[in-house]
């Protein structure tokens, strides 16, 4: 190919000169050119020789940096060609190593995950029955000691009641022993003993007033029973002994179950009056 140039370049001069004279040289005998003129030839075939060597240096050049261009662009090319398919197999081993490992790791961290949240629910689960043992523990020892607090007041209040329907009914059953001793003792014309057992019912009355255990009227008939003994023992006396009898002092407080009394002894109203009259007068009350 180099040589191919050159030859065209060398022919450059003498295509150029044909093309300037061809009349001339057809036309005319050759003639021996003037000496300016060979020598303005030969200066033009100097410039030409210069200029003919300098584009064969030119083209030399060319070619040279053509075929550098062309070998470094190879080299490049095969670089690059290796690289891309070094960086492709590097990639594709590390997206296979990476599948691998993210599966190993998925497999993995999944059945790490799974015992860690099953040992986590069991942990809590355990946890939870503890806290609600504790708690079931705690609320059942409060309720049962709440039940014992209760059933001991209960127990208490029971036994305070019994106890005291069990002192309700002695009083009522000492009442009514006394009451019916009297009555038998007057029967049996012991007169003296029938007044003291019914003055002992009153006394039993008087004790257990404020409770009302004993009716009104069971009193009143106890105190109509002492002075109809007094009667029955004397009755040229009653008035003088039934006096004596209202001056002692258990019959304080019992002025209602007196006139009670009084409504089947119709002798005993005026003693009462009197009674009454003679007492001194109540804190807060007028003489």
């Amino acid at each position: 190919m180099c040589s191919q140039v050159r030859r065209f370049i060398a022919s450059i001069p003498l295509i150029a000169l044909l093309t300037l004279f061809p009349p001339a040289l057809a036309q005319q005998k050759p003639a021996a050119p003037s000496r300016p003129s060979q020598a303005q030839l030969e200066d033009r075939v100097k410039q030409l020789e210069a200029r003919l060597n300098d584009a064969e240096q030119r083209a030399a050049s060319a070619a040279m940096e053509k075929d550098y261009i062309t070998r470094v662009q190879k080299q490049y090319e095969t670089y690059y060609e290796k690289a891309f398919n070094t960086q492709v197999w590097t990639l594709s081993i590390l997206g296979i190593f990476l599948t691998v490992v993210l599966g190993l790791a998925g497999r993995i961290g999944f059945g790490i995950f799974d015992r860690s949240i099953q040992h986590a629910l069991g942990d809590a689960s355990a946890q939870l029955r503890t806290e609600f043992t504790q708690m079931l523990g705690k609320e059942t020892q409060a309720l049962r000691e709440a039940n014992s607090a209760q059933l001991k007041a209960l127990e208490d209040d029971l036994n305070k009641r019994i106890t005291e329907q069990e002192k309700d009914l002695k009083t009522r059953f000492d009442f009514q022993y006394r009451f019916v001793s009297g009555l038998a003792a007057g029967a049996d014309k012991r007169h003296p003993d029938a007044r003291n057992r019914f003055r002992e019912a009153l006394v039993i009355y008087k004790l257990s007033k404020v409770r009302q255990l004993i009716p009104r009227e069971s009193a009143a008939r106890a105190a109509a029973n002492i002075f109809v003994s007094l009667k029955n023992q004397d009755e040229a006396n009653i008035l003088e002994n039934a006096k004596k009898e209202l001056a002692d002092a258990l019959y304080n407080d019992l002025e209602g179950e007196l006139a009670l009394a009084a409504v089947d002894l119709n002798w005993l109203t005026p003693l009462l009056k009197e009674r009454k009259a003679a007492a001194p007068p109540a804190a807060g009350e007028r003489p």
